[in-house]
């Protein structure tokens, strides 16, 4: 029994110096920061599809301002980062009249100098009536830039309402 009691403390301490990480100071920096969308981190992605679709809430009597908050993955810039965001348009993409929305800034989101968050509204009209078409407007971030990079599982998030 002593045996065991002995080997059974041998291998519990061995397994305690291998589960030991010593390196604290890992910190994630990738070379270009990555911009995601915060609503597509904390909702989850609609059915047949790889982002959230959100639901707007206009009505008759009433139109609706969504804001999507935008992070900033990396270090913190000491200048400005201008982000454009733009609706996605294509088989699956937005279903809206461009009249029917408006984004802020026309999708040119600016993130402060020492800032990790920036924001984009989109003001959507009030309903033509109760019965009228759902339409969804799916906003994208810009690929084409080489001071940022779209975070591949959050570049996308989608919002519903009546046209």
């Amino acid at each position: 029994m002593k045996k065991i009691a002995t080997i059974a403390l041998f291998a519990l301490a061995l397994i305690s110096l291998y589960a030991c990480n010593n390196d604290l100071n890992k910190v994630f920096d990738p070379e270009i920061p990555l911009v995601e969308f915060q609503p597509a981190v904390v909702n989850a992605a609609s059915v047949g599809r790889t982002y959230p679709l959100i639901s707007t809430g206009n009505s008759v009597t009433a139109a609706a301002t969504v804001t999507a908050q935008l992070n900033l993955l990396g270090r913190q810039r000491s200048s400005e980062l201008t982000v454009r965001v733009a609706p996605e348009m294509g088989t699956n993409g937005t279903t809206a009249l461009p009249s029917s929305y408006t984004l802020s800034n026309g999708g040119t989101v600016v993130f402060a100098p020492n800032s990790s968050t920036a924001a984009v509204s989109i003001s959507v009209g009030r309903a033509t009536s109760t019965t009228a078409a759902v339409a969804n407007i799916i906003l994208v971030i810009d690929s084409t830039s080489a001071d940022y990079k779209p975070s591949p599982n959050y570049k996308r998030i989608g919002y519903s309402f009546r046209q």
